[in-house]
């Protein structure tokens, strides 16, 4: 970890898009675990939640949309400058952090309810809050393919992740955006690389995610707890009754193109709650507001404006 050097990376990136969040430290009660959240903008608040391997920076595309909102990015345990968690080769502990994750990020900030918007890994913490702690959520918007969903595919990398040895080589090379492209390829984005629609200072600072934190070492040993070279482990799949417990309404912007599972993945998945709905987005993949930042943050914002 060079904090300092990353806090460089990060203030690059939110430059670019012309922001300055302010920054707290909460303690989450269910794990003790303290996490960073960055917060943006004056007005009801909106907590994202972002997948692995990442960070809360990786939302800075698209806040922009939300005026009129606060913004609560948070790095989730163990990503960008929040702690690590105990515990995350444990199912059971898995579970109880995510269906209590929203409650406590919101405790900890000081609000009773949000809005929220999530993605990938974030998604099953979003969907096992939603079912436990319906009582905290207003709306929530749902981006692609949330991770252990019925039918999800797992896209080469993570399997190739899952090897301890992989990982420890992995940590000792340096990172390079050759194989970031290959990534964003194997998860859909390769419409937005083709046409140059992933800008550079996002793409530079994900590579200074991975160079000056302890994102890709902490991300990669919770991928490796849930899956091999044969994928993520089925048992660990959210079962239908999960989803129909999940009353908050709800909106998917689901990637024509994502790596972790098409229109057949998405019309099941929501077909299993009782107030959600689908809008496909095409030449999109697993992370749709790289692929068109505004026109998916402002449909996001339209939902939760209601």
């Amino acid at each position: 970890m060079d904090e300092a050097k990353y806090r460089e990376a990060e203030g690059r990136l939110w430059q670019h898009v012309g922001l300055q969040p302010e920054e707290r430290v909460l303690a989450l009660a269910t794990t003790g675990s303290k996490v960073r959240l960055q917060v943006i903008g004056e007005g009801p608040p909106v907590l994202f939640i972002h997948g692995a391997p990442n960070a809360g920076s990786t939302w800075a595309p698209i806040v922009g949309a939300f005026s009129g909102y606060t913004c609560l990015l948070v790095d989730r345990p163990g990503t960008g400058l929040s702690e690590p968690m105990l515990g995350v080769d444990d199912i059971e502990v898995l579970y109880r952090f995510g269906d209590r994750f929203v409650e406590d990020v919101l405790t900890g900030y000081g609000t009773d309810r949000a809005h929220v918007v999530a993605s990938s890994f974030g998604g099953f913490l979003a969907l096992r809050s939603a079912a436990a702690t319906r009582e905290r959520f207003n709306r929530m918007v749902q981006m692609a393919c949330p991770a252990m969903v019925p039918g999800m595919k797992t896209p080469p990398f993570m399997k190739v992740m899952s090897m301890g040895w992989f990982r420890k080589l992995t940590g000792m090379l340096p990172p390079n955006e050759r194989v970031g492209d290959s990534i964003l390829r194997q998860i859909g984005h390769s419409a937005s690389l083709d046409a140059g629609r992933i800008p550079q200072h996002f793409k530079d600072w994900y590579l200074d995610l991975q160079r000056f934190t302890d994102t890709m070492e902490n991300d990669g040993d919770l991928i490796g707890a849930g899956a091999s070279l044969r994928g993520f482990d089925p048992a660990n799949t959210l079962p239908d009754a999960l989803f129909a417990s999940v009353a908050t309404p709800t909106l998917f912007l689901w990637g024509e193109d994502d790596g972790f599972g098409g229109r057949d993945v998405a019309e099941n998945v929501v077909g299993l709650m009782p107030n959600a709905a689908l809008e496909m987005l095409a030449a999109s993949g697993h992370l749709p507001w790289l692929d068109f930042p505004d026109k998916v943050g402002q449909r996001a914002r339209e939902f939760l404006d209601g």
